[in-house]
């Protein structure tokens, strides 16, 4: 049976705008960490936003202020991984109760990464160590140590990932090897990499170019929404298949990239981001639905 979604605008904003930044659900929860604030800087503000009621509340600080950075729930504490601020980080941060610290080192610096957790391991796909895309996939169970288990056919920042059937998929990204990511076009590819094999093919196309897109599953189903393509922010919401065929699935209430991506209560959300530049985020939040 087709599944497709509907998106909503919630009717309540965060307390402040954010874009880039590391988003984990907890529950009926969500924890935002780090990221873009208005005037395209990047803020050490650790907010805890309740989906029921849509209020926020700032729980504590990020040790080192990052935007462009990963995370996930590792063991029951926060890992924030690298990021940008004044240069691309190797820093892992770790928050438990709003207090955050530098808990160890990535084997390299990497920003402009995404990371997902299936089961309990986080990977870390794609990204840039301030030079060059980074194509190694990382894995870890602890935060601590990390292991190379893979790499990317095409090297990109900026990607969508989501994990989905036990691979972890990767959608599009920026393509530029220079600190603006701007300049270098972008991928239309859709990858799939296999964690029992190593193994990463490309196993389709999305119908244009995307950066700066969020993924997630979501009833049964696997999706990729908004973006960037080119330099103009996209709407465009599609559901990808198990062989890698892209479907239009409907629109975004607008144009929406570089969203932190949160799956609680039976819904996707889409928290902050962007529309026009990284000046100038976004408060709202969108939730999205399954449908048939």
């Amino acid at each position: 049976m087709a599944v497709g979604l509907t998106a909503t605008i919630t009717t309540w904003t965060l307390a402040a705008p954010v874009s880039r930044a590391a988003v984990f659900d907890d529950g009926s929860r969500v924890i935002i960490a780090g990221g873009l604030a208005t005037g395209d800087v990047s803020t050490p503000a650790i907010y805890r936003l309740d989906l029921l009621t849509g209020k926020t509340k700032k729980i504590g600080s990020l040790a080192l202020a990052v935007h462009d950075m990963g995370g996930s729930f590792l063991k029951g504490v926060v890992h924030v991984f690298g990021g940008g601020g004044a240069s691309t980080v190797a820093t892992v941060q770790h928050v438990v109760e709003g207090s955050a610290a530098t808990k160890s080192q990535l084997p390299t610096p990497r920003s402009d990464a995404a990371v997902v957790t299936d089961g309990a391991t986080a990977y870390i796909v794609g990204g840039f160590d301030g030079h060059a895309m980074v194509a190694e996939i990382l894995a870890t169970k602890d935060g601590s140590t990390f292991s190379s288990v893979g790499t990317l056919t095409q090297p990109v920042r900026y990607p969508a990932v989501a994990t989905f059937g036990g691979k972890v998929w990767v959608f599009g990204g920026q393509l530029s090897t220079a600190e603006s990511s701007k300049s270098g076009g972008q991928s239309d590819a859709i990858q799939r990499f296999d964690p029992k094999t190593g193994r990463t093919e490309v196993v389709g196309h999305l119908p244009t170019t995307l950066g700066h897109a969020m993924a997630f599953s979501l009833g049964g189903s696997l999706f990729v929404v908004g973006g960037q393509v080119g330099a103009q922010p996209s709407a465009a919401m599609y559901r990808i298949d198990s062989s890698g065929r892209a479907t239009p699935v409907g629109s975004l209430p607008g144009p929406r990239s570089d969203a932190g991506v949160a799956v609680v209560g039976g819904s996707a959300w889409l928290v902050g981001g962007e529309a026009t530049d990284p000046a100038h985020p976004m408060a709202t939040v969108v939730q999205l639905k399954a449908t048939g």
